[in-house]
């Protein structure tokens, strides 16, 4: 859903409640104190109702909150091996987008997952082209920003590498309520003269996937992860 829709929704949720709420006070006047009290019943309800309608969530919020929460929930596990988990922080200019930035304790890399509203029942795969796709749902659109909020997290990692030294990313878009051809499909592409995976990945075998990056830890390293992971929480609060 687009920015324009959501506002739409948004605007209609408002106009939706302050009507309802304050056709009900103007009717509960009347019957209690006739036409004067009605009219002040009346918009004292309709005020109410438009801060209720403004303050409910538009329907892509709502599915993005689900999304993040089943991602925050397939992850947990990494956390008692060690990870360092930083969940829900916007990276891009979309604020109802946001991120989970995850820390091994080996500190090889930081994996930026991004949640995305894949259509269910629908295959996610890898086309002829090696393009990202879900029935009618361009997926490489999902590619793009988890990309871009990746070389965010590599732009602020690289200009403080004296402190935390030399870290790379990955870029993960896990996928709840989808099957995923053979459970993973990984995406190439190049980018600024360089080249990048993305891993497409069903929840049910994530962490099994994610968690060979924690193997060879060190106390150091742990230290280092630690570190990584407090600067990723004040660099993307």
């Amino acid at each position: 859903m687009s920015t324009m829709r959501v506002r739409a929704e948004r605007t209609a949720n408002t106009v939706a409640y302050g009507l309802t709420t304050g056709v009900a006070g103007a009717l509960a006047g009347a019957v209690t104190g006739g036409l004067g009290w009605a009219l002040v019943a009346g918009g004292t309800a309709a005020v109410a109702g438009a801060q209720a309608g403004r303050a409910r969530l538009d329907s892509t919020t709502r599915r993005n909150q689900k999304m993040t929460a089943a991602t925050t929930r397939a992850l947990a596990p990494l956390r008692r091996e060690g990870w360092r988990l930083i969940h829900a922080r916007p990276l891009g200019q979309d604020p109802d987008r946001v991120y989970h930035l995850c820390v091994p304790p080996s500190a090889s890399r930081v994996v930026v997952c991004m949640d995305w509203d894949w259509p269910k029942g629908e295959q996610v795969r890898l086309d002829e082209e090696g393009q990202i796709a879900a029935g009618r749902v361009d997926g490489e659109i999902a590619v793009d920003w988890v990309l871009q909020a990746a070389d965010a997290v590599r732009q602020q990692l690289a200009s403080n590498k004296k402190l935390l030294g030399a870290i790379g990313t990955a870029q993960v878009l896990p996928v709840h309520y989808a099957p995923v051809q053979e459970g993973h499909a990984q995406v190439h592409r190049e980018q600024d003269d360089a080249k990048y995976e993305i891993t497409v990945i069903h929840r049910s075998v994530l962490v099994d996937k994610m968690r060979p990056l924690g193997e060879g830890a060190t106390r150091p390293s742990r230290r280092t992860a630690r570190t990584v992971a407090e600067f990723l929480e004040t660099t993307f609060p």
